[in-house]
C-alpha cells in the first residue's frame, strides 16, 4: 500500500532505485502505480515524447516486464500515443473500463489539434501545476514561433494573458505587465486590464505612496492589494514561520537548526519545480 499523490493505491510491483523523473515538472516516479497515475491525472502534460527508452526501462525496473516489451514493440511500430497510454493504464485494475475509455476520447481530441492547441493545453496544464518556467515556454514558442497560428483571437489573448500570469506569479511583475498589455490589446477583456494594473503596482510597490491622481480602478486594486498583503500573517506560511522564530527565542538552537533546513529544503525543491522546463 502506497500514498501517491495523496491518494491510498495498492502497489503490486516493485518499487525501483532509479525514479524516472518527468520532463517538465520534476516529479519523481517510484512504482508503476505511480507512473499510471500520473498519466491518468496528468494527461494534458503527455506528448510523444512521453513514450522513449528511460519509460520502457522503467517499466521493466518495476516488474512490468511484459507491459514493458509491449509498449517498446508499439513504440517501434509508430503507434498512436493513446493506444500506448491506454495500454499502460489497462494493466492496473483501479480505474474502471469507462474511466479509461473517456481518457482515450481526450487523447483523440489532442490528437486533432493543431500544434499551437497542443502547446496550449499544455502550458494550461503546466501553469495549473504551479511549473511556471515549464507554461512560460509553451506560451512563448506559440507566440514566437507559431504566432499563434490556427488559434482564435480570443485564445491568443489566453496565451498572453497565461504568459503574463506565469511571470507575475515568479514574482517578475514588469514581464507580466507587458504580455497582460497585449492580451487586452487583442481580446479587450476587463481581467487582462486589472491584471495589468496590479502588476504594475506591484513592480512599483517601493516606488513611494500612491499616486493621488490614480483612477477608480487603480484605487480600487491597489485597497485589494493591500488586503491580501495585510491577510499574509494568517497564512499558514506565516505562522511555520513565526513558530521557527519562536524556536530560536526560546533557545531552542538544535530545533530552530533544523527547521530552518527542514524549510530550506522545501523552498529549494519548489524552486527547482518551478524552474523545470520540458
Amino acid at each position: 500500500m502506497e500514498n501517491i499523490m495523496g491518494k491510498m493505491i495498492l502497489c503490486r510491483g516493485r518499487q525501483t532505485d532509479k525514479p524516472l523523473v518527468i520532463e517538465g515538472t520534476g516529479m519523481r516516479l517510484y512504482t508503476a502505480e505511480e507512473l499510471r497515475y500520473y498519466i491518468y491525472n496528468n494527461i494534458y502534460l503527455i506528448g510523444q515524447d512521453f513514450i522513449n527508452g528511460r519509460l520502457i526501462e522503467f517499466l521493466r525496473q518495476t516488474g512490468e516486464e511484459e507491459l514493458s516489451e509491449r509498449i517498446r514493440s508499439l513504440s517501434e511500430k509508430k503507434a498512436g500515443l493513446a493506444e500506448m497510454l491506454v495500454t499502460i493504464l489497462k494493466t492496473v485494475d483501479y480505474y474502471s473500463v469507462s474511466d479509461i475509455e473517456k481518457l482515450r476520447e481526450t487523447l483523440n481530441t489532442l490528437g486533432r489539434q493543431n500544434v499551437c492547441e497542443r502547446l496550449k493545453s499544455r502550458g494550461d496544464g503546466y501553469l495549473a501545476n504551479e511549473c511556471f518556467f515549464s507554461a512560460v515556454k509553451c506560451y512563448e514558442s506559440i507566440i514566437n514561433e507559431y504566432k499563434g497560428n490556427g488559434l482564435s483571437g480570443s485564445e491568443y489573448a489566453k496565451v498572453y494573458h497565461n504568459l503574463g500570469t506565469a511571470y507575475a506569479r515568479m514574482f517578475m511583475y514588469k514581464k507580466a505587465v507587458k504580455y497582460y498589455d497585449e492580451a487586452y490589446a487583442i481580446g479587450q477583456h476587463e481581467e487582462s486590464r486589472k491584471c495589468s494594473i496590479a502588476a504594475g503596482m506591484l513592480a512599483d510597490r517601493n516606488s513611494g505612496p500612491v499616486n493621488v491622481d490614480a483612477t477608480e480602478d487603480e484605487y480600487v486594486i491597489n485597497r485589494e492589494i493591500e488586503t491580501l498583503m495585510d491577510n499574509a500573517r494568517y497564512s499558514d506560511e506565516y505562522r511555520q514561520i513565526e513558530q521557527i522564530e519562536a524556536l530560536k527565542q526560546q533557545g531552542m538552537m538544535k530545533e530552530f537548526n533544523n527547521a530552518i533546513d527542514s524549510e530550506l529544503v522545501k523552498w529549494k525543491n519548489d524552486y527547482m519545480k518551478y524552474s523545470k522546463t520540458f
